[in-house]
């Protein structure tokens, strides 16, 4: 009910399915550390995450990993929707945490991810298109 009313606008939200069902928005951040800050930067990425979880809407979390050989840091943050998270990135918080990251980095990445239901296969969604076999 409430979800749907969200999700109604004049623009198409990549992240909706078929059924208006929204599907999560993941984001995979790369960080390439500064020399000698990778923990610094690994812990401030982990306070960020867990501030957020209460004060931006739509954010439902994420996980911070670190390369092996010290030489980067990941994080994957899950939003509600495409929508959610820009109108997280257009916020005055985003700015301030942008500028906590920014002396700490030499280069940061980023790849948007469409989740899906990973249990249907190919062929699932093909018969569901369809409307699937005649009772």
């Amino acid at each position: 009910p409430n979800s749907q009313d969200i999700t109604m606008s004049n623009h198409h939200d990549r992240t909706q399915s078929h059924g208006n069902t929204p599907r999560p928005f993941v984001l995979i951040n790369s960080f390439t550390p500064k020399p000698g800050k990778l923990d610094e930067l690994a812990d401030l990425l982990e306070a960020a995450r867990d501030r957020f979880a209460n004060e931006v809407s739509g954010f439902h979390g994420g996980r911070i990993y670190r390369d092996v050989d010290g030489s980067s840091a990941l994080m994957i943050g899950v939003f509600e929707t495409e929508d959610h998270y820009e109108s997280w990135i257009s916020s005055s918080l985003f700015a301030r945490y942008r500028e906590q990251i920014q002396p700490l980095i030499d280069s940061m990445g980023q790849s948007r991810v469409e989740a899906g239901n990973a249990r249907k296969t190919a062929q699932h969604r093909s018969a569901d298109h369809r409307g699937g076999a005649a009772a």
